[in-house]
């Protein structure tokens, strides 16, 4: 049983019911800003609402008659189909790139959360499926879902083999299509083993016809529709754009992609800066291009290539892009040695000046520039988890094992080496070793499962380096207070100095392996690195911020939350074709 399992049963877990209503309102604040953060078009003014472009689904099904499909209009009427018998919440969500289904996920996901409220909901949470590699489906989940929305381990675990979670999975088509076919054998296997997980997946109708993709377990679908010619008309006239409509109507390339409500958005989009004229588009890739040309020819070198290389990044990858989850796998492999070198002499130069022992610098710098903290998100993101409900829990899974052991090898020195009249250095330095040992036992359990009742989303692009910082050196406090009550109370209670067991160079050596323990746990060092070798190659710049930001209001990128996203995999996609990569740019390797 893992440490998250265990803490369940004490108040710091917190209670079921409040863990489903910590997620509810972190489900619904994403959704919201997601379904925000998708439409191409400029936010509106405060108190207004944008017009959006009404959707029509076909319904689908798996040997289905040749009789034209019934048809269902709104995202409601799509809950209730999905909730309904011989459905049995399981659905596929199908269209062609750019026709909608990430939208319509997202708002059949706010209908179903209000409805799922009560006691007994399947909550939906959103679950992008383009970071998956190819492990287990189910041990993937249990990551996403902590990684995404800081449910624990066991909490997870439980929830899906109690079908309490409607999976809502996007990301299907980002994958090659080698993992497509293996995460549909996984996806497959999960919900023939479990007949009440809800799901519904969003998916390419052609890739499924094409590729023989069997997702039988799913056997239900709507398909979204192309929109109509009054719909088209409708949407561009709510934009005040009665000439774009003209220049569609005349034109027989515009008229195929304005069936798309990505190229709508696009065409609507262009008219409003550059006017309603359709000239030279001849199809998707020549819109996407006239869509970036402007925004490349005025971007600056760096930043081009910064926009070159995140498009590069995100085709093997999961598509969102956190700039505090940059770490070494990151790197191309020429730089990587370097990494770990740096890491290493990092540490070894701080303990050498802070602590004048070069040689136990170098060997810790050896030993900890080879653990990746990054490969154990469980313990990465414990020490990210907002102060409010989880520093306390942090403080005593750690706190609570460096005291216990502290005392019990600090009473047993003491035991021994008393007869010797070294009793007092013996309480001390063994006090000292077994405080380090269940101290470090602590962050081990902790990377085992995560901590309970710690669910929590992001607001910020930095947040979780931020609240690792501090939750860290509020753990790196714990272990110098029990080193103090060993070292500094003893020689006090005995009537003499308090630093008696602490000469100048051992405080100085015990400051500066606190100090590197610090920077180490809460990646600070590492991520520094990161950013450090990045920029050196000039693939990413040292401030980011303000790039993102720009992207972001070109509707290159969107953001959600502190994660940024193209605003499409078309959009990546026309960046990595459009072959305006400037002389001189370092290749990846």
């Amino acid at each position: 049983m893992d440490l998250s399992a265990l803490l369940q049963f004490t108040p710091l877990g917190g209670t079921a019911q409040a863990e489903q209503r910590s997620l509810a309102a972190v489900v619904g604040q994403q959704l919201q800003a997601y379904r925000a953060g998708l439409s191409l078009l400029a936010p509106t003014a405060p108190g207004t609402r944008r017009p959006e472009i009404s959707l029509t689904y076909r319904i689908w099904g798996m040997g289905h008659s040749p009789q034209p499909s019934p048809t269902l209009g709104s995202y409601g009427a799509i809950a209730d189909w999905f909730q309904s018998e011989g459905v049995d919440g399981r659905l596929l969500i199908l269209g062609e790139p750019g026709m909608g289904k990430t939208h319509t996920l997202v708002a059949v996901g706010e209908v179903l959360l209000q409805r799922a409220r009560g006691p007994g909901g399947a909550l939906p949470v959103l679950i992008d499926l383009s970071g998956w590699a190819g492990e287990g489906l189910e041990a993937w989940l249990l990551s996403y879902l902590w990684v995404e929305y800081r449910i624990c381990r066991a909490t997870a675990k439980g929830w899906l083999e109690e079908a309490r979670l409607t999976l809502l999975l996007d990301g299907f088509d980002h994958l090659s299509p080698e993992r497509q076919r293996a995460l549909a054998r996984e996806l497959d296997l999960v919900l023939r083993s479990r007949p009440n997980q809800r799901v519904m997946l969003c998916c390419r109708r052609r890739l499924l016809e094409a590729t023989g993709i069997n997702l039988s377990a799913i056997g239900r679908g709507v398909e979204i529709a192309p929109l109509a010619a009054q719909q088209v008309k409708d949407f561009v006239v709510a934009h005040h754009n009665s000439q774009l409509w003209q220049t569609i109507k005349a034109s027989k390339a515009l008229q195929p992609l304005a069936r798309f409500p990505l190229y709508l958005s696009l065409l609507v989009l262009m008219a409003g800066s550059e006017g309603p004229s359709g000239a030279g588009i001849t199809g998707r890739a020549a819109l996407m291009q006239r869509f970036l040309q402007p925004h490349l020819a005025a971007a600056s070198a760096p930043d081009r290539r910064a926009l070159n290389w995140l498009a590069d990044q995100l085709a093997g990858r999961s598509r969102q892009f956190r700039l505090d989850h940059l770490q070494r796998l990151w790197l191309p492999d020429s730089q990587r040695l370097a990494y770990r070198l740096l890491v290493g002499l990092g540490l070894a130069a701080l303990m050498a000046g802070m602590g004048g022992n070069l040689g136990l610098g170098l060997a810790i710098g050896l030993v900890f520039s080879q653990v990746d903290l990054e490969t154990f998100p469980y313990l990465a993101l414990s020490l990210a988890t907002a102060p409010g409900r989880g520093l306390a829990p942090l403080l005593l899974v750690t706190g609570i094992p460096a005291l216990v052991l502290a005392l019990g090898l600090g009473g047993l020195g003491a035991a021994l080496f008393s007869p010797f009249n070294r009793g007092l250095a013996a309480l001390g330095w063994a006090g000292l070793t077994g405080a380090t040992l269940g101290w470090g036992l602590g962050l081990l359990a902790l990377g085992w499962g995560g901590l309970p009742g710690a669910i929590q989303g992001r607001q910020g692009p930095t947040q979780d380096r931020q609240l690792a910082l501090g939750n860290t050196l509020g753990l790196v406090g714990v272990l110098a207070g029990i080193w103090a009550l060993v070292l500094v109370l003893p020689p006090l209670l005995r009537g003499q100095p308090p630093l008696t067991l602490l000469p100048p160079e051992r405080l100085r050596l015990l400051l500066a392996s606190l100090f590197c323990a610090w920077l180490w746990l809460s990646f600070t060092l590492q991520y520094a690195l990161v950013r450090g070798l990045l920029a050196l190659g000039s693939r990413w710049p040292p401030l980011s911020q303000p790039l993102l930001q720009r992207l972001v209001t070109q509707r290159i990128l969107r953001s959600v939350n502190g994660s940024y996203w193209f605003s499409h995999e078309e959009v990546r996609q026309g960046l990595r074709n459009q072959g305006d990569r400037p002389q001189g740019q370092p290749e990846e390797d």
